[in-house]
């Protein structure tokens, strides 16, 4: 498997990539203290709205009135440009997922014409991005040897390439 990885491994934040940031653990008190990264790996990215047991959850507080599309039963991606130069800013606990830049994304415009949008580079998926449709890994330095130690068989399973911020890659190797 690490050599379908070895064949995944390119040059991160390039025009036009797919990606998703977070924390690995959520921000909000009395939510559940889920492992995101855990959950991304073993079931995508999943909107709050998709998943049945309240274990996905945003750190933003956000009412949308109005909206036919509801805010939680979208999943939020960058689509890198100029603007997404702040994403690449890498702190411990966070870490951002590459997404395969064939998948099909819908852009505010396909929404509708109120649609609030909250980023300049974000597009959305409906309901989820399955983890085989993710395509790198990227952690700060700080938590890299953990990660790789904790989720190395499923790094292997997804044939997922891990990355520092700086593009280095640590797995496969």
């Amino acid at each position: 498997m690490s050599e379908q990885a070895k064949n995944k491994v390119r040059k991160l934040w390039q025009m036009d990539d797919l990606f998703h940031n977070t924390s690995r653990y959520p921000h909000k008190q009395n939510v559940p203290r889920t492992d995101r990264l855990a959950a991304i790996l073993r079931d995508g990215i999943v909107a709050p709205a998709a998943c049945t047991d309240g274990s996905v959850c945003s750190d933003l507080n956000l009412t949308v009135q109005g909206s036919t599309v509801p805010y939680d039963s979208i999943v939020f991606l960058h689509r890198y440009g100029e603007p997404s130069w702040l994403y690449t800013i890498s702190q411990p606990g966070h870490f951002t997922v590459f997404v395969d830049p064939a998948f099909p994304v819908m852009t505010p415009q396909d929404l509708e014409p109120h649609w609030v949008k909250l980023s300049q580079d974000e597009v959305y998926v409906q309901d989820r991005v399955p983890p085989d449709r993710l395509i790198a890994l990227v952690v700060n330095e700080a938590d890299a040897q953990a990660v790789l130690t904790e989720f190395q068989a499923e790094l292997e399973r997804l044939a997922l390439p891990l990355y520092l911020y700086n593009g280095t890659v640590l797995w496969p190797t």
